[in-house]
């Protein structure tokens, strides 16, 4: 017998009449149309009534201002200078132009260059579909980074530089988002997110070591108390949020912003996170021989002498 349905709320119904406001082909337009002009400096902007429905491709007038007229409130706003998009409009604009929805994108296996950051065999490859992008190595057989990359920014990168392209916009953004959720910022929605060291049961078997999160018995993790987002990278990658690591790292010789996030054996490598805590829990992270740094509960990074 299926369960019965959980009663909306006043919030759900907003959420749901907001999302059908966009299911129709002209609304779909207008709202591409307003972000095409935001983005074109030859297109006043706000955008009058008779120029955006010029954009829209929508012939009758009587239709196109029925249409547009529902897009206002929710998501667009009306100016005396004409229509402009408001920040849902544009979010949802920017999901659209975006392929969010639509695109297909895939690709891979593919080889790309580099050595694994675990066993120091160049045998790596990327693969896309689904809207995320994974680079993994053949050699030992573990997945290095796993996150989601946008489908049309996807495609505009590969159509225009190949896959060494998207690497490369992939690690721009992958480093930035870890960066804000560390910070305490989700970088989906801006929500505050909680931060924590996490670490796989100490009896758990080893094979759910490889497997949890990722595949690292000790992680960190942040989780948005708004939409619920949920990031898991390794240690080391919580030093790119903090400038000081950064810089002692240049001091000794240590590249930690040239090179790929996942090629890199100090933020990613094993043999360089060593579990210092328990009560609580902190990790002490090898930039080299000599330096450390420590990462503790709440991901906070203490340097020697601190």
């Amino acid at each position: 017998m299926d369960a019965p349905d959980a009663p909306r709320t006043d919030a759900a119904d907003a959420t749901a009449d907001a999302f059908a406001l966009v299911g129709n082909e002209h609304r779909v337009a207008i709202l591409r149309a307003l972000l095409a002009a935001h983005a074109d400096p030859e297109t006043p902007y706000p955008t009058s009534f008779a120029t955006l429905r010029e954009r829209a491709g929508v012939d009758v007038s009587a239709q196109f201002a029925y249409h547009l007229d529902a897009l206002v409130g929710a998501f667009v706003a009306k100016t005396g200078d004409g229509y402009r998009l408001r920040y849902p409009g544009w979010k949802a604009a920017a999901a659209l132009a975006a392929g969010t929805y639509t695109d297909q994108r895939a690709f891979g296996p593919t080889a790309v260059p580099g050595e694994c950051a675990h066993c120091r065999v160049a045998a790596l490859h990327a693969s896309y579909g689904d809207a995320w992008l994974t680079v993994a190595c053949h050699g030992c057989e573990r997945v290095l980074t796993r996150y989601p990359f946008p489908p049309g920014a996807a495609a505009a990168h590969l159509d225009d530089g190949g896959v060494d392209a998207l690497l490369s916009a992939f690690d721009d953004r992958v480093r930035s988002h870890f960066a804000l959720a560390v910070d305490g910022v989700c970088p989906e929605c801006a929500g505050r997110t909680r931060t924590a060291l996490a670490a796989v049961d100490d009896d758990a078997s080893a094979s759910q070591t490889a497997t949890r999160g990722d595949g690292h018995a000790i992680h960190a993790v942040a989780d948005c108390e708004t939409c619920g987002n949920h990031l898991t990278l390794p240690v080391g990658c919580a030093l790119l949020a903090d400038p000081r690591t950064l810089a002692l790292a240049a001091d000794r010789g240590v590249d930690l912003v040239d090179r790929p996030y996942w090629r890199l054996p100090e933020l990613v490598g094993d043999a360089h996170v060593d579990r210092t805590g328990t009560s609580p829990l902190e990790a002490t992270v090898s930039l080299d021989a000599d330096t450390t740094v420590t990462v503790t509960a709440d991901l906070d990074v203490r340097h020697p002498g601190d």
